[in-house]
């Protein structure tokens, strides 16, 4: 299993480098990127969103989750960091990664190469069910966001806080209207429906994920 994370780690370090030559993204501030470490914030993802209707989809084996989501975490923070924003309160509490309209596509090329990876790595089992979750989301996000827009990737915290929100929420909310952009969120739990609510947000889809797969919710602040 050391094996298998360490080849998993080498190749995702290799696609992202690979991605970074093709697409030239913005560099970003070292001290940015200090500020939030990768380690810290994948870990904190893996175990605040491992129960998550979606990740439960994608590892039905506690195990194999709990072994896999930090790589998968470490993944998402560093397209973070790349081609978006991350937001975190002080104890990272509340974490939220944004990813910025102008760096949507070489992001998706990203999201697009997991499958691959996983192939690799994890079974063809995760592969197939990775590629059905992320084409049927990926559907309804080009059907019905037409515009570019923030896509928001991940969130962990408690948005009915309002010092939660303060710190993750608003201040891209306030960036796009400044920009004149919408911001746009996929999310598998209904209970967060009313939670994005209260900051702005209104149900624009609805789908559910194929071959036994989770129901999941579109919702969106501004002109799409």
């Amino acid at each position: 299993m050391a094996e298998r994370r360490q080849l998993t780690r080498d190749r995702l370090a290799g696609i992202e480098m690979y991605i970074r030559r093709q697409d030239n993204p913005p560099q970003r501030d070292p001290a940015a990127l200090q500020a939030w470490p990768v380690d810290s914030l994948a870990a904190h993802l893996s175990e605040a969103l491992r129960r998550e209707p979606d990740f439960e989809y994608l590892f039905s084996n506690e195990q194999d989750r709990r072994a896999m989501l930090p790589l998968y975490f470490r993944s998402a923070t560093r397209a973070g960091h790349l081609y978006g924003e991350i937001c975190a309160t002080e104890n990272l509490d509340g974490i939220a990664i944004w990813i910025r309209p102008e760096n949507a596509a070489p992001f998706r090329r990203l999201m697009q190469l997991e499958p691959m990876l996983a192939t690799l790595n994890q079974g063809r089992e995760f592969a197939a069910r990775y590629t059905n979750l992320y084409a049927s989301v990926e559907e309804a996000r080009r059907r019905l966001a037409h515009r570019p827009h923030w896509y928001l990737m991940m969130l962990v915290g408690d948005v009915s806080q309002r010092a939660i929100r303060e710190a993750l929420i608003e201040p891209v909310l306030a960036r796009a209207e400044s920009e004149m952009t919408s911001c746009y969120i996929e999310t598998f739990s209904e209970n967060n429906l009313p939670l994005y609510d209260a900051s702005g947000f209104r149900i624009v889809g609805a789908g559910r994920i194929s071959d036994g797969g989770p129901s999941f919710w579109a919702m969106a602040k501004g002109k799409l």
